[in-house]
């Protein structure tokens, strides 16, 4: 299935679109789509839209809209608060929630966090994970694309956040003695789930003891203590696969 992706929310009425440069060069070149190809097109506000490329220009790539749909926001919204990994693994640990279907992704600079960035930096990782997020979208066919915040160390983040809203729930994965099971979470009227997730090794206890008076209640996500990035995508399944129970019952 080729899929292509517009920067701009689709028009209501819309019967073509051209993709930017960008998309046309690699849709047309890299993927080798011709002229008559299907194509579904995304632009992550939840929008599919299906048609067939009419013009296979590798700089302006026009598609014909056919049938365009709209696919319902997930429920409960999931926001991924994550201690950045080192190196390039915080790009994996984007895409893969992207995929899972993350609504937002805030990174953070944490105690036990090697990576420090200043402004500059911060902005352009931010930049960097949002064409993950996309790539990601586009790999998988999520129409929503996950909001990208710029990094935030722990405790601005922490002294910012607003009181408990009604129907959220603040979540730590956690190695914590006292941590509850993942699978014991009732998920009934829950409409948002703020997962915290720290770094190799876990946040340390003031930030432990901060999460707690912010309302994060510690969750243990089973016996193994898992790396980082396969943490936060454990969280991300875990809690879709617990809020389709709560449909079903």
């Amino acid at each position: 299935m080729l899929r292509a992706w517009l920067e701009k929310p689709l028009r209501p009425g819309a019967t073509t679109v051209t993709l930017s440069p960008e998309e046309s060069g690699h849709l047309v070149r890299s993927l080798r789509a011709r002229r008559g190809d299907v194509v579904v097109v995304l632009d992550g506000t939840g929008m599919i839209a299906e048609g067939r490329l009419s013009s296979a220009d590798g700089n302006a790539a026009i598609v014909e809209l056919l049938k365009v749909s709209r696919a319902p926001e997930s429920s409960p919204q999931i926001t991924l608060v994550q201690s950045m990994p080192k190196g390039g693994t915080m790009d994996d640990l984007v895409r893969s929630v992207a995929e899972a279907g993350v609504n937002e992704i805030q990174p953070l600079m944490t105690a036990r966090c090697e990576v420090r960035l200043d402004a500059e930096r911060s902005q352009a990782k931010a930049e960097r994970w949002r064409d993950q997020v996309i790539e990601a979208c586009k790999q998988c066919g999520n129409p929503w694309a996950a909001k990208v915040q710029t990094p935030n160390y722990f405790r601005a983040w922490c002294d910012a956040l607003a009181p408990i809203a009604d129907g959220e729930l603040r979540l730590t994965a956690s190695l914590e003695i006292d941590a509850e099971p993942v699978g014991l979470l009732q998920l009934t009227g829950i409409t948002r789930i703020v997962w915290l997730v720290g770094p190799e090794g876990d946040l340390n206890p003031e930030e432990l003891a901060a999460a707690r008076h912010a309302g994060f209640r510690p969750i243990s996500l089973g016996h193994a203590v898992l790396r980082a990035e396969n943490a936060a995508l454990a969280c991300v399944i875990a809690t879709q696969v617990l809020s389709q129970q709560v449909k079903r019952a």
